[in-house]
């Protein structure tokens, strides 16, 4: 096993963190900046399952700490540091890529161990053997946006709408390869933001006709920028990333957002299998009745991951950490099970959804597992 057989000389730097009476568990998110809207929703996932395991210290000599990254990637990578010199043997954090590639120098120079629940870059998982995640790579989502608006929409031609970043710089070349593959023409790439974006997107509109938009941002600007393209009059197919889905996104966005495709992982808040009963639960209790979102969902599984690594004698060595990761296989997370490929990526993939009457409903032309 590739990862654990590396990291054997890490032994004795770690044990001396692991051999006390706490196991730390620190946690680095945007509370505030541009990313808090992720960061409000991923903690108060993660908090429903570390808040459960400190109050009945399963396993004894758990403790949270929690810093807020200020939705800044450099001091992410500096409360990453503190946390780590502090005893943190885990953390979780890294809600965007930015943010997550600041912090994987940190982890490794500290030999720990960092479990991100949204940075999505194909690729960054093979960056650091001590870097898992709990979302799945873009590389999904994009193949299933693609192969949706393409395969299942008859789409033709693609238009293409981005927010400029990291995001998009992951997600699109594997989003623009498959709809090459499948015999569609990509258009336009057009912009969004940071000034006069709108008429641009206006003006290629009133001149052109794509089958399909694709809009490749987060939730704020997705929702922007779908005001701009029905504005436009714009009737084709259009899509957005699994960003759109977070928070009060879609509740907020009203009209514009009936018929739009997004794909994400499957979530069933109905369930009454565990681990979804009781997170559903917990968490409406702990947030005045709302309901988890996806963010919060990975959130949650982020800090399973974590927990059930840190179950048992405490780990003697960076070695059996990452061994205890790479076996949980058989543990179920609420979106899905806590399996990783070699590289620290999660086995998910995504479903496509679609928003009629405000709400999103399963619309994937495949049978549900």
């Amino acid at each position: 096993m590739r990862r654990v057989s590396i990291v054997v000389a890490l032994a004795a730097l770690l044990a001396g963190g692991c051999g006390g009476p706490k196991l730390m568990v620190g946690v680095v998110l945007p509370t505030s900046g541009v990313h808090k809207g992720y960061g409000a929703s991923l903690m108060a996932g993660i908090k429903v399952a570390l808040d459960d395991a400190v109050a009945k210290q399963s396993p004894p000599g758990i403790e949270a700490q929690y810093r807020d990254s200020l939705s800044n990637p450099e001091y992410a990578a500096k409360e990453a540091n503190e946390l780590f010199k502090a005893g943190a043997l885990i953390i979780i954090g890294g809600a965007t890529t930015a943010e997550a590639m600041s912090m994987i120098p940190e982890a490794e120079a500290a030999k720990r161990v960092i479990i991100s629940p949204s940075a999505s870059k194909p690729g960054l998982a093979e960056s650091s053997n001590l870097f898992f995640r709990t979302v799945p790579s873009d590389d999904f989502e994009a193949a299933a946006a693609a192969d949706f608006l393409v395969g299942t929409r008859k789409a033709k031609t693609v238009l293409v709408l981005f927010q400029q970043g990291l995001y998009s710089e992951g997600l699109l070349p594997v989003f623009t390869a498959e709809v090459g593959k499948l015999g569609a023409k990509l258009m336009e790439k057009l912009p969004i933001g940071p000034t006069d974006w709108d008429k641009g997107i206006t003006d290629f509109l009133a001149a052109n006709k794509p089958d399909a938009i694709f809009i490749c941002a987060y939730g704020e600007e997705t929702l922007a920028t779908l005001g701009v393209v029905r504005a436009a009059k714009y009737e084709g197919s259009i899509c957005a990333t699994s960003a759109f889905v977070t928070g009060d996104v879609v509740k907020r966005a009203g009209a514009p957002a009936e018929g739009l495709y997004v794909p994400f992982v499957r979530l069933d808040l109905d369930s009454q299998q565990e681990p979804m009963k009781s997170f559903v639960k917990r968490f409406r209790a702990a947030n005045n009745g709302a309901s988890p979102d996806l963010y919060a969902a990975y959130g949650y599984d982020a800090a399973l991951t974590a927990l059930y690594a840190l179950q048992g004698p405490p780990p003697k060595d960076a070695s059996e950490l990452l061994v205890r990761l790479m076996s949980l296989g058989d543990k179920q997370g609420v979106t899905g099970k806590l399996a990783f490929d070699k590289s620290g990526n999660i086995a998910h993939r995504p479903r496509m959804h679609v928003i009629k009457g405000g709400k999103l409903e399963d619309c994937d032309p495949s049978p549900a597992s």
